[in-house]
């Protein structure tokens, strides 16, 4: 643990919660021009080419190994192209505060499945309380939910958020189990195998070509490839490299704050207790179950 964390460090975490949490704004305003397949696919495409030259730029070689191409496809299948998409549906039905908020479940989910799949990271006690904490705050925001017009479409929405959030998690830990290449080059090799699976479905079922894209959506689909998925993730490699995983963890505290006041400040998104009541409840289930182990496992 460093006791005298350079400034540089809180820089770092600032910046990838601020763009992880404001990508939502994006996406809840470009939901009801661009369909969820098209923005997927263009902002995968855009991050790969990032981390392409990237790696082109260090004078590094892309990866050649079948085996890293065979379990990239997969796990970009799983973490990514299917995430995207259904984040990018339930943007339609509900805010964009309330999206950022499911995405820091991610934590307590890759915990619970750690639980479930390695011999080192098993839950204890003190974990488990951390789980049901996490678990209350994603019942008020369906609780809340219930009383809304859409409620329907908007439980949908909140489901496939949270399926999103799983399948996030589970890539995380299919990439710690079976993926040894570099995490630049991973990352490369999932954006890549994952745009090649996510366009000729977005053509089959949404003609892209045929999207009127205005200068707000192209600029935003921009965005999106370059920042939240194409740099941030050569930032959170760097950054995880420089700090700690610990450390790098808590932008999950601070992704919701800047989804919910980024929908506040430009989409007039109301901001309730439930809302905050929900963050109280996820931010205290990361915590707890982040704390170090002294209790016995289950």
């Amino acid at each position: 643990m460093t006791d005298n964390r350079p400034i540089s460090h809180y820089f770092y975490l600032l910046f990838l919660s601020t763009v992880w949490g404001c990508s939502f704004l994006f996406l809840k305003i470009m939901a009801p021009t661009v369909p969820p397949l098209t923005i997927a696919a263009a902002r995968i495409t855009i991050g790969a080419v990032i981390i392409a030259a990237y790696v082109l730029f260090k004078g590094g070689k892309f990866p050649t190994h079948s085996s890293i191409w065979i379990k990239g496809t997969i796990i970009g299948f799983i973490g990514t192209c299917i995430p995207f998409v259904f984040i990018n549906w339930s943007m339609n039905y509900i805010n964009s505060g309330v999206g950022a908020i499911c995405m820091s479940i991610i934590p307590l989910s890759v915990f619970v499945m750690a639980h479930f799949t390695t011999h080192d990271e098993k839950m204890s006690w003190t974990g488990l309380v951390g789980i049901v904490s996490g678990v209350c705050g994603i019942l008020v925001l369906f609780y809340d939910n219930l009383s809304a017009d859409n409620s329907t479409l908007g439980t949908l929405a909140l489901i496939a958020m949270l399926l999103a959030a799983f399948g996030y998690a589970l890539a995380n830990i299919l990439i710690r189990r079976y993926v040894k290449t570099e995490p630049i080059n991973t990352s490369l090799v999932i954006l890549t195998t994952s745009s090649i699976i996510t366009w000729p479905i977005a053509f089959i079922f949404e003609s892209p070509l045929e999207v009127n894209y205005g200068t707000f959506e192209i600029l935003s689909l921009i965005y999106l490839g370059v920042l939240p998925t194409g740099i941030a993730t050569m930032v959170l490699v760097i950054f995880t490299q420089k700090a700690g995983s610990t450390f790098v963890s808590y932008n999950t505290y601070l992704i919701p704050i800047v989804g919910v006041l980024a929908g506040f400040i430009f989409l007039d998104e109301a901001l309730k207790e439930t809302t905050f009541l929900s963050i109280f409840f996820i931010a205290i289930g990361i915590y707890i179950s982040q704390r170090p182990k002294k209790n016995a496992s289950l």
